[in-house]
């Protein structure tokens, strides 16, 4: 056998390959011994292992008993079908932790690690407290209602939770639904009808037995503190209880509107109790969203609600901080007698009891989600939380990336109901909260009430944090084969005939609502069109990466052979200076950010607008000005210095236009066919900003609107110096047209 060691927060990895036999476990020993007593605990992964001997099993559990007198143990990973059998057969399935990865290992590790033990007493009690390790944990809830509909799991997804269920599947399931509480190892239910009779599920069948939850709320995570309570007198669980709330709320600084409680008492005589249960204070959290049982009061405004098992006499409770040992220590049939409530009376002698501070609520149906994301993106947590959250109606998901968008991340979702049925495909988009917020207010106010057919619908929105996330509908009209691309795709690979029908759908129909109604008002051109709104340091950027002082009045293009004026001295001096100039000017609703990634087309050349975060009324014809550097910057052909002298020849030729509506010449001497394309949709987009201002001529405005986006391109870091150069000289050239056109008026 060969045995691999790696090793992760100081945390022994033991990699096993082959034959765990008599030969194997002197392998395994000698590996084991050079290790020394580095960590009170060691991960093995076992998904290599083929054969397990009696011999083999000697050796693994002499490692968990000299782990455990170190307050540590032996964590199984991947463990195949042999060695699986070899445990049940022996009867040390539940001896032993276990974990389906290396990386649940580590968390399982983490959970049982804890710090110093402190003593207090209250009420007569001592109390020993260990913080733990980790401590991360939320609330879930499973249904509304315990007679609503029943809701299919397994052990491993509830965890640690009580409500109302049953075992088995769902045909003739009414006789056997009634209180139930489980735990990662075993399960209880008191069927309402069963006589008073308890019914349990551990070991294997805990792990194949389907779970039918009519509703429930429990605890998932790791706990905060281990509280181990002796006393001279026998006391109840829920005097215990009330200590540990009163000294996490006091000593601990723990205070939560709720908490969970995980807890294992012994009686004198041997046997105890088992109770999992959330502690409330109702006037902090009104409520939760599913029925969660009877609310015991325990004092100073908390309740409690929960379930408990009791543990027969003959059973052998093990002690200790552990949850997970002390859980497998009466995971066994015979030593669970029946189910109860956390009120029992029964006198205790010994309790421990677990906490855990959970800082969020969440669907328990969000775990269930299966999650496949197309290609090599991974979710980060956070994201993970929030598609879970959106899509907890559904039984998978597949995430397929949309390439765009700088401050967010956008997936077309592929999602199936939770009887496998197909369902409409959306948009899932997730990014900063303060966006995703302006996003939602902007739907609510521009996008449902003027064009909701090419817009988005909003269908839900989830936060995790720092991200907030929207789920998008907005292919209903061709059913769930819909499939859609980015207009940048179509422009890219598309003849022009077949580009130019397409911005005309997008602007004189799909946006129409917004452009067609214009308002003539007062505006603040130069305050409302700054660059350095969005990128404060761009005369900085300029400086350092181009050597263009914003203090030269004039900037040399020898690509032209002329000085231009500068447009950086020009964006420092003049645009403070000129930021409280008003005028009257043509406003309508404005996308803001509208580009060829924000716009999405589907098969039957329907046309769709997304991403919303910075809609709301403005100049006229900003979204025509916006796309414009698009075209110019991004998609043309620019690899040579000879490539640069051709484009500024050609925005000589965009630049020399005096009129709105003139359609500019074409200047063109190169032999890039997308630097035609984009002087046709410029000529478009310029043609249909003069028809949205009614005819108003004055390109300043248009001006204006083309330099906030083209002075950004110096602040992409995706973009070359020599793209960077062309957004300057064009800047430059616009700053020379608009001096033209003042000195003229």
């Amino acid at each position: 056998m060969d045995v691999h060691v790696s090793s992760i927060d100081r945390i022994p990895i033991l990699t096993l390959h082959g034959r765990f036999d008599g030969f194997g476990a002197l392998q395994f020993d000698e590996t084991v011994q050079a290790l020394g007593a580095s960590s009170a605990f060691c991960i093995l992964e076992c998904a290599g292992v083929a054969y397990m001997s009696s011999i083999g099993l000697r050796s693994l559990v002499a490692l968990e008993k000299s782990l455990r007198a170190r307050d540590g143990g032996l964590v199984l990973v991947a463990l195949t079908r042999p060695v699986q059998q070899v445990l049940e057969l022996t009867k040390l399935e539940a001896w032993f932790r276990s974990a389906p990865t290396v990386d649940a290992a580590i968390a399982l590790v983490r959970a049982g690690s804890h710090g110093p033990v402190v003593e207090q007493t209250i009420s007569g009690r001592r109390l020993a407290v260990c913080r733990m390790a980790g401590g991360a944990s939320c609330l879930e809830w499973w249904g509304s209602t315990a007679d609503g509909p029943l809701t299919t799991v397994g052990l491993a997804d509830l965890g640690f939770a009580f409500g109302v269920g049953g075992f088995g599947e769902r045909v003739d399931m009414q006789a056997g639904i009634g209180a139930f509480v489980c735990t990662p190892w075993f399960a209880g239910v008191l069927p309402a009808e069963a006589h008073g009779v308890s019914d349990f599920i551990t070991g294997g069948a805990s792990a194949a037995m389907p779970i039918q939850i009519a509703s429930a709320l429990g605890v998932a995570g790791t706990p905060a503190f281990a509280i181990e309570i002796t006393a001279e007198e026998p006391f109840m669980l829920l005097e215990a209880v009330r200590d540990v709330c009163d000294l996490a709320a006091a000593d601990l600084g723990a205070r939560r509107p709720s908490m969970g409680i995980v807890a294992v008492g012994e009686r004198r005589g041997g046997g105890g109790l088992l109770a999992v249960g959330v502690v409330r204070e109702p006037a902090r959290e009104p409520g939760l969203p599913a029925s969660s049982g009877d609310h015991i009061p325990i004092g100073s405004g908390r309740t409690i609600a929960g379930g408990g098992v009791s543990i027969v006499a003959t059973a052998s409770i093990r002690a200790g901080f552990d949850l997970q040992d002390a859980l497998r220590s009466i995971a066994q049939a015979d030593a669970l007698s029946g189910v109860v409530g956390l009120d029992a009376p029964m006198l205790l002698a010994r309790a421990t009891i677990w906490v855990f501070l959970p800082d969020t609520i969440r669907g328990g149906a969000e775990k269930l989600l299966r999650i496949t994301v197309d290609g090599d993106l991974a979710l980060q947590p956070a994201w993970d939380a929030i598609a879970r959250r959106l899509y907890a109606d559904c039984q998978s998901v597949t995430l397929t990336p949309l390439h765009g968008g700088f401050n967010s991340k956008t997936f077309r979702v592929s999602a199936y109901d939770r009887d496998g049925r197909r369902m409409l495909p959306t948009v899932l988009k997730i990014g900063p909260a303060a966006i995703t917020a302006r996003e939602e207010q902007a739907n609510r106010d521009y996008v449902a009430r003027f064009i909701l057919n090419n817009g988005t619908t909003v269908l839900g929105d989830a936060h995790e944090g720092e991200w907030s996330g929207l789920r998008y509908n907005f292919l209903g009209v061709n059913g769930p084969e819909s499939r859609v691309v980015w207009l940048r795709d179509h422009y890219l690979h598309r003849p022009t005939e077949d580009v130019v029908p397409l911005f005309e759908t997008l602007l004189t129909r799909a946006l129409k609502p917004w452009y067609a109604q214009p308002k003539w008002e007062q505006v603040w051109l130069y305050r409302d069109h700054t660059p350095l709104r969005l990128f404060p340091h761009l005369l900085e950027v300029a400086e350092r990466d181009l050597r263009i002082s914003c203090d030269a009045p004039l900037l040399d293009c020898p690509e032209l052979g002329l000085q231009l004026p500068n447009p950086f001295h020009f964006l420092k001096h003049e645009y403070p200076r000129r930021a409280k100039d008003s005028r009257l000017w043509y406003t309508t609703v404005c996308h803001g950010d509208l580009n060829l990634q924000n716009v999405l087309v589907d098969e039957r050349e329907n046309v769709y607008v997304i991403d919303f975060s910075e809609t709301r009324p403005r100049n006229a014809v900003s979204d025509f000005a916006r796309i414009e550097p698009i075209l110019k910057f991004e998609l043309t052909r620019l690899e040579s210095d000879d490539d640069l002298r051709r484009l500024l020849e050609f925005e000589v030729g965009l630049t020399s236009v005096k009129r709105l509506g003139d359609p500019p010449p074409f200047t063109y001497r190169g032999d890039d066919p997308l630097v035609a394309r984009a002087h046709t949709i410029i000529a478009l987009l310029r043609r249909y900003a003069d028809v949205v201002t009614l005819f108003e001529t004055d390109m300043l405005p248009y001006w204006l609107a083309v330099l906030e986006w083209t002075y950004s391109v110096v602040c992409y870091t995706q973009e070359s110096p020599r793209q960077k150069r062309y957004a300057a000289c064009s800047a430059a050239l616009i700053c020379r047209a608009m001096q033209e056109l003042e000195s003229g008026a």
